[in-house]
């Protein structure tokens, strides 16, 4: 009975793993002649003034000067544009700032439930309390718009249901 070829053994295999040890090579070699590019063009032998950013280098005595920060705001803004969730951010807002939409008389009687498309679907305790909202709608939509920014509630739905958020206890 005969065995198969080990295939550590087999010189196809050698080759090929000879070649890729090559390409590994030329990698390593290239992005460190790119590092040491870098370091050139990023090399300034002036001193530095009161204006430049700089950090000590642990192993020697020399300083670099690095880019200054940028404010986090603009990053984080970036970022969730990247992402997509800007407009799914700003549409919580809502939650956090109910109170200052519809005030705090109202704020104990309804709530809101989910922003979709620009509508606010909002819960009352009662029907009552819808009613009473359904004749405050353009107000409310007023104030959504003013402490929310344009956009982002176009249309208020209303619906009666227990309220699920929180409550003050009397």
């Amino acid at each position: 009975m005969s065995r198969p070829p080990d295939p550590a053994h087999d010189p196809r295999k050698a080759r090929h793993r000879d070649r890729d040890e090559r390409v590994y090579e030329r990698r390593r070699r290239s992005d460190a002649r790119r590092r040491s590019r870098l370091e050139r063009e990023a090399y300034d032998p002036a001193p530095p003034t009161d204006d430049d950013w700089v950090t000590p280098d642990p192993k020697t005595d020399a300083v670099h000067r690095v880019r200054p920060p940028t404010p986090v705001g603009a990053d984080l803004e970036r970022f969730l544009a990247q992402r997509g969730w800007s407009e799914r951010l700003r549409v919580t807002r809502v939650f956090a700032r109910w109170d200052e939409i519809v005030g705090d008389d109202l704020a104990g009687r309804c709530e809101p439930v989910r922003v979709a498309g620009g509508t606010l679907v909002v819960r009352a305790e009662s029907q009552v309390w819808a009613t009473q909202l359904r004749y405050l709608t353009p107000a409310l939509l007023r104030s959504a718009v003013q402490v929310l920014g344009p956009d982002t509630v176009r249309e208020i739905r209303l619906v009666v249901g227990p309220l699920q958020g929180t409550q003050e206890t009397p």
